[in-house]
Parts: structure tokens; sequence; C-alpha cells
């Protein structure tokens, strides 16, 4: 059954730097899955299979949108799924200011974040910097309650500073230390470090 249960991320769970895993998980049923393979997860789904039931038509009071899928499936394509396997940065999709989390657990998220498939911790850095705070409040429109929407069509102009490698280096160094940091004390203040890396993407 494991290779069906993945843990699972929210918008609130994501963090600076971290993500703070709330202990749990989603039953991932892609289409194309063989049930009668997974005997447990199949007798657990069956006591909700009249609401997971692909609907009719919209008149049906009971059951999901509907569509070509089983009725243990997840309803949606997710062709993507296999970027959630690999080293990524996420974000949420709605959130007071920049927030980045590194990952390279394997976990899942709902649509709740977003996900940039990338092992770049220069990248993460740059996102996290104070400078990405100003990008956020100059470019992005504010939202009711302070908050701000970093969707796609925002973020894929994002303005990166195509660094050499060598000026890569020590700023990785800086997000390795706080990443360290942050898997032994999740409450452990790295601002030193993140003021060193702001000084250096100034100077980028």
């Amino acid at each position: 059954s494991i290779e069906l249960i993945k843990p699972w991320l929210r918008g609130r769970d994501i963090k600076k730097w971290r993500t703070d895993w709330a202990g749990l998980y989603v039953i991932f049923t892609r289409r194309g899955t063989d049930i009668n393979a997974y005997p447990a997860i199949k007798k657990y789904l069956l006591q909700f299979k009249e609401d997971l039931e692909p609907k009719k038509s919209e008149k049906d009071t009971r059951g999901r949108k509907p569509g070509s899928y089983k009725w243990f499936e997840i309803q949606d394509n997710i062709a993507y799924y296999e970027e959630f396997n690999q080293p990524k940065i996420i974000y949420p999709n709605i959130t007071k200011t920049n927030l980045f989390a590194y990952d390279a657990s394997g976990i899942y998220t709902n649509q709740k974040c977003f996900i940039i498939p990338t092992n770049d911790l220069y990248l993460l850095a740059l996102l996290n910097s104070k400078l990405t705070t100003k990008w956020f409040f100059s470019t992005l429109p504010l939202l009711r309650g302070g908050f701000f929407e970093p969707s796609s069509i925002f973020m894929e102009k994002f303005p990166i500073f195509l660094a050499k490698e060598k000026q890569k280096v020590p700023i990785i160094n800086l997000v390795e230390r706080i990443l360290s940091a942050k898997k032994a004390d999740p409450k452990a203040d790295t601002s030193a470090l993140e003021a060193e890396i702001d000084k250096l993407i100034y100077q980028l």
C-alpha cells in the first residue's frame, strides 16, 4: 500500500526554507491504478464508493464531477505527478510575503501550493531574499487582508540574475547551513545567515 500512500502538504504548512508537515497523507490512486493489487486500500475506499463515483449528470446529489475516471481513481489526469518525487521548491498560492521551502523527500501537495521541480539552491536563496520581498510588494497585486497570490503569470516573469558558478558557491553554502539548521531545529534562528545571503545577492 505504501506505493499509493503519499505524505501530504497544505499551503499553511509552507514556511520559509522548510515545510512543517502535519502528519497528513493522501491516497494517490492515479488513473490506471490496479486497485485489486492493493486490497487494504480498496477495502478502505469502498466505504466511500457512493461519494467517489463520478456523477452521471450535475443533477446527481452524490458523487464527484462527471468524467471517465473510475470510482477509486483521482478524477484529474495529473500527468506531472512524477515531479513531486523530485527535489523541488514549494511555495503557497496565497501568502503575505515570500515563503519558499525546499523539499527532497517526495512529499505531495494540494492545490494551495505551487512547485518548481529543481534542486537549485541558488534559486531558493534568491526567492527567499529581501530583494524578492521587495519584488512581491512592487509587482504582485495586493489582495484583501494583505495577501499576495504569486501565480505563474507573475512568477514566470521573476527576474533571475544568471550568476556564474563561483558567484553561486558562497550563497549555496549559506543555504545548506540554513537547511541543516532548520532540519535539526525548525525554530532555529538563521537570520544572520540570511543577512549574509541578502548582502551577496545585493552585490550581484
